[in-house]
């Protein structure tokens, strides 16, 4: 029996419900440890037969945590060993000290969100070398991991993120004609200015509509503060972060969903909001133009253009029928590519290849 080490958080999110579903898959015919950071209550619970083990630090990247890595290696010797986010550098150090066979990396980022301290992207260029493969989540995330860090696109295989089909339990909930909404950080890179500046404008054709902005960041303030200057407070409502279920029956209730980022590596809340069978409405660019298919999946527009926004929620919205073809092609564009089930056994047929005995 081969083992598989894989690390990740424990928490009840849609990137935990995708590992723990890896986890459980893998665990049927293989052995698994998960090593883990955090310990909280998930959506999904892990198999019986997985081993978890909790890193006896926060600072993922100590030396106690490298010792504790070192020790468990040592002792299970891994035949594959799966990593992502702050995890990445511990397992790829350890892995390669110990030839483990495989050394996955998981790329789910765009450089842009990473330091771009010369010396600490030449250290990531030199742990992403001791892969022996990268995974990222998009075809964007593939050109510019390959770009930024210096990485052969041979070594990097595209595996989309996926989450659950959310649509089953959230079919008491009506569709809000005047309903637009945003879900995500309130950070310069995902554009929520130019959301503003776009719903003012529709706004004096439409005059009840109103925008439900669901997330938190540093750029709350500057953002209610130009709800003000264009006079939308009344129509704008910033609600900060919200449990799962709240997101979910907010997608749902929504006419459409916006994600006006300036780059994105995939795009969860694009997916998210297709599986329950909402409009969505995205810039176009990276990741996002990946999953949305323009004037079929959703809406596409030019990034950073809050006019040609405006102009294609404008046809939206007097169009229910149109929203609604949109809306219903991309729950079949999610079930066909981006649901967790089937995402799950694309993966495993990837990894299945690493473990034949």
């Amino acid at each position: 029996m081969k083992t598989c080490f894989l690390s990740y958080n424990l928490m009840a999110n849609s990137t935990a419900d995708y590992f723990i579903s890896l986890s459980n898959k893998l665990s049927e015919e293989h052995r698994v440890i998960v090593i883990t950071n955090k310990i909280r209550k998930t959506n999904i619970s892990l198999s019986n037969n997985i081993t978890v083990l909790k890193l006896p630090t926060n600072k993922v990247n100590s030396w106690r945590n490298f010792w504790f890595l070192y020790k468990l290696v040592r002792t299970h010797k891994p035949d594959m060993m799966i990593s992502m986010f702050s995890f990445v550098n511990l397992f790829l150090i350890v892995g390669w000290l110990f030839r483990v066979k495989v050394r996955v990396a998981w790329i789910r980022t765009l450089s842009s969100q990473y330091a771009q301290k010369k010396y600490k992207v030449l250290r990531k260029s030199i742990i992403y070398s001791l892969s022996t493969n990268i995974i990222t989540n998009s075809e964007a995330t593939k050109n510019d991991t390959s770009g930024f860090f210096r990485i052969p696109k041979t070594k990097i295989t595209v595996l989309p993120n996926s989450v659950k089909d959310y649509s089953g339990g959230l079919n008491h909930i009506k569709t809000d004609r005047n309903n637009l909404l945003y879900v995500g950080r309130l950070h310069p890179s995902k554009g929520v200015d130019i959301l503003l500046q776009s719903f003012s404008t529709l706004s004096l054709n439409h005059p009840d509509i109103y925008l439900i902005i669901i997330g938190d960041g540093p750029l709350l303030k500057e953002l209610v503060n130009i709800t003000n200057s264009l006079n939308i407070s009344d129509k704008v409502s910033f609600l900060g972060e919200k449990d799962k279920a709240s997101v979910l029956e907010a997608y749902k209730r929504s006419y459409c969903t916006i994600i006006p980022s300036y780059s994105e590596a995939f795009g969860f809340t694009v997916i998210e909001a297709m599986s329950v069978g909402t409009c969505v409405v995205g810039a176009n660019n990276t990741g996002i133009k990946e999953i949305i298919k323009h004037n079929k999946s959703g809406i596409l527009f030019e990034t950073g253009n809050s006019l040609d926004l405006a102009q294609k929620l404008e046809k939206l919205l007097l169009n229910l029928d149109y929203r609604n073809d949109l809306a219903d092609e991309g729950y079949r564009r999610f079930k066909s590519n981006y649901e967790n089930s089937f995402a799950i056994n694309r993966d495993i047929k990837f990894f299945k290849k690493f473990l034949v005995e």
